[in-house]
């Protein structure tokens, strides 16, 4: 009995010991690897889009990674099926995007910045860079050859086996094969890099419609159907456009008639994959473009903060001078603010034009009533976006009537003046989430609430005109209102006293009214590689907590048939009674309003076939 106390002393000991020198050894480097002291990053990490994770070049595990971090020599990044990342080199305006489900590792050698592409897809924009002579070349690797990309726009992705599909967008890239043969790739020139050098598209489709290095921006209000336009398919063939969410699921929309070269579809907002593919009469394929990458992005007009639509402002002063308020976009070059005073637009007071401005004040306002709108200039766009036209009056206030009023005429007593109505809603709620059906709630404050005896509001859609809406009059500073369905909506309050006058008005917000997001999916820890169970047949299993999660379902399968589903509190669980053999497990979460949230990836758990009980064995015999 003592030696076998002995021997598990030591065997704790010896374990014990391993266990303290492997964490010591792994943090420690892990110190080492993130100082960095002395290197200075390759690249930097731009927007980020979903989960990314990064893995170091001596680590194992993967993290996430977020926007700003900084990138070293031999570093692996990797998206999800719905990740996106921007890549900003150092020292050099040049990038790149990595697409969803694609794996990436940078490396610097022999003063170069390598891309080795694992997985997947990206696009590197390092003409921007070109003429910048401290830049470090910028090449992609392959096991069949080398990519220059030091001066070439290019979409890149992983072909079958080791080839890499390469398409220059703009400038020249330079490709060199294993047996040392290189090869120019010039704007337009597509190709894939494989076991036999550089193997051309004899087809030579050429895009000339939509612009393949620019977003399609579409007026919001006014989605249009955009052009598609080519060269290099035969004479006698029928094009298609092929259009969806990956490059593998793409379904067509729209096809051309026989012979033509162009056609127009109409798509949602938001990032798409497409292709043109060409059929014969008889409906075999005779060819097909390369796969692209198209971004459809809504434009807007400025939003108007102030005068609200068919708002009657009192004037205190005459002539009465006239303040504009408005928000821009980001990407917006200029504004353009037009008046006039009259319905049919002949008769224009006011036409200026402004590049960071928020405000103006129009001089010299008579008592009548006016009509305007903003216009909105973009950045890569000559076209303007045009805001909708919008009136206000401007009443002069019982001040300047009195000098018509005869002198044994006593005088009404002045009203208070009411500061404009401001809202008391924070930031965070300018976007409010529902679960069943779609609602706006707000409120709002004044600074001289004895003159205020009600309020008057409108609540419109985005693309509805504040005219055409019929106002609610509340008594108390806040308003609930059912909308028919999800999206941005427009809100403006005016102040009403007991006569029913207006007396004050606040700018109007904008609210985006959302369904409320499911849970994302708990992940099986670890988060990679198969789950084993115990010798025991004992299977434990744990997740990661999902934050707003009540509960979270388990489902076990085997070869497709539901042998298990259950619900537990926590994020750990034991399982027995498994046969040997493999198993399907997947994990989701359920949201405190009962709503299953997204389900995580299937795991295989595997129950091993033997166990580390020994049988029993007889010592002693004894017969009679």
């Amino acid at each position: 009995m003592k030696n076998q106390w002995n021997r598990l002393v030591i065997a704790a000991i010896a374990s014990s010991s391993v266990f303290a020198l492997t964490f010591y050894w792994y943090h420690s480097t892990g110190k080492t690897q993130n100082s960095h002291s002395n290197e200075k990053p390759l690249a930097y990490v731009g927007k980020v889009v979903d989960d990314i994770q990064r893995r170091q070049a001596t680590r194992l595990l993967w993290q996430l990674v977020n926007t700003g971090e900084p990138l070293y020599d031999g570093e692996a990044i990797r998206t999800s099926d719905r990740g996106e990342v921007r890549i900003q080199f150092t020292d050099s305006d040049r990038y790149l995007d990595l697409e969803p489900e694609s794996l990436i590792v940078i490396k610097k050698t022999q003063g170069e910045i390598a891309l080795d592409l694992m997985e997947g897809s990206l696009f590197v924009n390092a003409k921007a860079g070109a003429q910048e002579g401290d830049a470090p070349g910028l090449v992609l690797n392959s096991a069949n050859g080398k990519v220059d990309l030091s001066q070439a726009s290019a979409s890149l992705s992983k072909g079958s086996g080791n080839s890499v599909d390469v398409q220059v967008l703009e400038g020249k890239a330079s490709v060199k094969s294993k047996d040392g043969k290189s090869t120019e790739l010039s704007t337009g020139s597509m190709g894939a890099v494989g076991a036999s050098g550089v193997e051309f598209d004899k087809q030579k489709v050429k895009v000339s419609k939509p612009n393949l290095q620019k977003p399609v921006a579409m007026n919001a209000d006014d989605l249009q159907p955009i052009p598609f336009e080519w060269s290099g398919f035969p004479t006698e063939s029928q094009v298609s456009l092929y259009i969806g969410k990956n490059r593998r699921d793409m379904k067509p929309i729209a096809t051309a008639n026989m012979g033509d070269s162009s056609l127009m579809a109409e798509l949602p907002f938001g990032k798409h994959y497409w292709k043109l593919v060409a059929k014969s009469p008889l409906g075999e394929t005779m060819g097909e473009s390369a796969v692209y990458r198209m971004e459809v992005i809504a434009r807007y007009a400025p939003t108007v903060v102030f005068p609200t639509a068919d708002v009657e402002i009192p004037a205190t002063t005459s002539p009465f001078d006239m303040t504009f308020k408005w928000q821009k976009s980001s990407d917006t070059r200029q504004m353009t603010l037009q008046v006039w005073d009259d319905p049919k637009l002949s008769h224009s007071i006011a036409t200026k034009s402004f590049t960071t401005e928020d405000s103006y004040t129009l001089p010299g306002l008579k008592d009548g009533t006016y009509y305007w709108r903003m216009t909105s200039y973009f950045n890569d766009s000559e076209k303007p976006v045009l805001g909708k036209m919008q009136k206000f009056s401007v009443k002069y206030t019982d001040m300047q009537k009195m000098a018509a009023l005869p002198a044994a005429t006593p005088p009404p007593a002045p009203k208070p003046e009411v500061k404009p109505v401001a809202f008391t809603m924070a930031e965070t709620q300018m976007t409010q989430y529902f679960v069943t059906s779609p609602k706006a709630d707000f409120s709002w404050g004044t600074e001289n609430l004895q003159n205020v005896s009600s309020y008057r509001v409108r609540l419109h859609d985005e693309a509805q005109d504040a005219s055409e809406v019929t106002p609610v009059e509340v008594k108390e500073n806040k308003f609930s209102a059912p909308v028919p369905k999800p999206g941005r909506y427009i809100a403006s309050i005016e102040a009403m006293d007991k006569d029913g006058q207006v007396v004050g008005t606040g700018s109007s917000k904008a609210v985006t009214v959302a369904p409320m997001p499911i849970l994302q999916a708990p992940l099986f820890i670890p988060t990679e590689g198969p789950l084993q169970a115990s010798m025991d047949g004992r299977s434990t299993l744990e997740w990661n907590n999902v934050e707003g999660a009540t509960d979270y379902e388990l489902v076990i399968k085997k070869e497709g048939k539901e042998l298990k589903r259950s619900k537990y509190k926590t994020t750990t669980t034991a399982i027995r009674n498994l046969l040997p053999g493999e198993y399907d497990v997947t994990i989701s979460a359920r949201d405190t309003y009962g709503r299953p949230g997204e389900t995580g990836p299937v795991r295989k758990l595997i129950v091993p076939d033997k166990s580390n009980l020994k049988a029993p064995t007889l010592k002693k015999i004894k017969v009679n």
